[in-house]
């Protein structure tokens, strides 16, 4: 699994590329939905086994709610997507035109929203993943995740040695920057499948 951690981080700017249009489609998906201007930056991406990722998600002490997809077809694993208190509060306000300060009272249609920014944002990443490599890769509908540490594999000695790739960004909502973690979890043999697709397509370094 080494030389697979190796050769992700050799080549970053590939997925950073794959991120990039993924949440460049997110954010015009997000501007339509809420009617404002969304932009945003250039995504951080890092790769990390999953007690790396924990420690990484415990320091960030803004992410307080975590959205869950599935990933099917030629692709499988799951997408987490981590929104901090900012990110949520802020595009329920938007949305309702509410004056939300806290979280600890959220009603169905509240979480219902949550989830489907889960949905614009991960469905947009599966997308550009998938025009990127050829591979057909299809999503579940997003659920709120109970467990984080259980959905990185933290808990499974099975799934420890499984690299993760972890997007960092920065949204610009209304003016206001507030921010977002994607988390996309293979399962055993998609990271293979994934990289042997982009050397394929974009003379991927080995």
């Amino acid at each position: 699994m080494d030389k697979f951690i190796t050769l992700l981080n050799e080549n970053l700017d590939i997925l950073r590329e794959i991120g990039s249009i993924g949440m460049g489609h997110a954010s015009t998906a997000l501007a339509q939905m809420l009617s404002m201007k969304v932009v945003m930056s250039t995504p951080s991406v890092y790769i990390m086994m999953p007690d790396k990722a924990a420690d990484y998600l415990n320091k960030r002490a803004e992410v307080c709610w975590a959205v869950r997809l599935g990933l099917q077809g030629d692709a499988e694993g799951n997408i987490l997507q981590m929104l901090s208190k900012q990110f949520a509060v802020k595009i329920i306000n938007y949305f309702f035109q509410n004056n939300l300060e806290d979280l600890g009272d959220l009603d169905e249609m509240s979480l219902s929203v949550i989830q489907e920014i889960g949905n614009i944002t991960s469905g947009s990443y599966c997308n550009s993943l998938a025009s990127m490599t050829g591979l057909l890769i299809d999503i579940s509908p997003p659920t709120h995740s109970k467990n984080i540490e259980e959905d990185i594999g933290l808990n499974d000695s099975r799934l420890q040695e499984r690299p993760l790739v972890i997007i960092n960004n920065s949204f610009f909502i209304g003016g206001e920057e507030v921010s977002s973690d994607f988390l996309f979890i293979p399962n055993e043999g998609t990271i293979e499948m994934i990289l042997i697709k982009l050397k394929e397509y974009y003379g991927f370094t080995s």
